[in-house]
């Protein structure tokens, strides 16, 4: 039978984020700002630090309560339209279940399988609401870019997860290797620049070296300003392009200590490529499994393909 009781038992789902202290005061604020509020507003009218701010706001946004918009390169943030529940009384009571389910979800969406268990429905049954509520545009469906084969729903006014579309270096699951590659050259051409006008106003080497750090921020606005992105990047995909300019020996990674002992990372352009002495060359330098090599070991010197390679030439 398709009817569904009252009493339709559902199965339990993954545990859900809870509201807490910060959660309430978040969506207070929030309320009470409805054109939205950007980080440094909810930092001023919140009297939490940065990480209880950064998990409170990841919190709402995985239960579906807070959205994000850009106004040009800043972020805003805004409580989800009041409109979007108020929809929910008009939904018959598969769709309202189904809708639930996914809610539940976040911006990590959910596989037809694990509705399908959750729900108690039949596939032809649950194909149908999923079909009805996407129509109403109450729901969407999101292809990973791991296994483009398969889709994930979730609500239609939530921003997949990085983890799900690759992030601003995927387009159609495609991943989108020219533009990475861009933004490589054009990163380093700006750190290259900071470097050298630095070298030409400041002849003590020490603040040369000062002011020719950039962090990550400042990079962020650079790539902003080139106008190349489609998409403002994230912190994380910013510090990606660093990493791998840090890897392939074009720049330095610095460590520093801030106002309070905070830890701050900045990165500069290197002057000359540096000449690779022989020890430098060596694999281990550059091997990606050398926490597991040890003499005598499943991996070791002994039976070390690259090393035989390396010895050989």
């Amino acid at each position: 039978s398709s009817g569904i009781n009252a009493e339709w038992p559902l199965r339990p789902g993954p545990p859900r984020p809870t509201i807490g202290k910060d959660e309430t005061q978040l969506i207070q604020v929030l309320a009470e700002n409805p054109e939205g509020c950007t980080d440094s507003m909810l930092q001023q009218k919140l009297k939490m630090d940065n990480k209880a701010l950064v998990t409170s706001i990841n919190k709402l946004i995985k239960l579906g309560k807070l959205e994000l918009k850009t106004q040009g390169t800043i972020l805003i943030y805004h409580l989800r339209d009041k409109n979007v529940g108020e929809s929910i009384k008009g939904m018959g009571q598969e769709e309202r279940i189904v809708y639930k389910i996914i809610e539940e979800a976040g911006d990590k969406g959910i596989w037809v399988k694990e509705i399908r268990t959750r729900s108690n429905l039949q596939l032809t049954q649950l194909n149908k609401v999923l079909k009805t509520l996407e129509g109403k545009k109450s729901i969407k469906s999101v292809k990973p870019v791991n296994d483009s084969k398969k889709k994930v729903y979730m609500l239609f006014d939530i921003k997949p997860d990085s983890s799900l579309t690759g992030g601003a270096w995927y387009s159609e699951n495609d991943f989108e290797t020219e533009f990475v590659d861009i933004l490589g050259r054009q990163t380093l051409t700006f750190l290259q620049r900071q470097r050298s006008h630095a070298d030409v106003q400041h002849s003590d080497p020490l603040a040369a070296q000062r002011h020719m750090m950039c962090d990550i921020k400042q990079v962020k606005h650079f790539i902003s300003q080139l106008g190349i992105s489609k998409v403002e990047l994230e912190d994380t995909e910013v510090s990606q392009i660093l990493e791998s300019l840090v890897f392939d020996g074009f720049v330095a990674k610095i460590h520093t200590l801030g106002e309070g002992g905070k830890r701050q990372t900045f990165y500069r352009a290197i002057k000359h490529q540096p000449l690779t002495s022989g020890i430098a060359r060596v694999p281990c330098g550059v091997c990606p499994i050398i926490v597991q090599c040890t003499p005598g070991g499943l991996v070791s010197p002994q039976n070390c393909t690259y090393m035989k390679d390396w010895l050989d030439f």
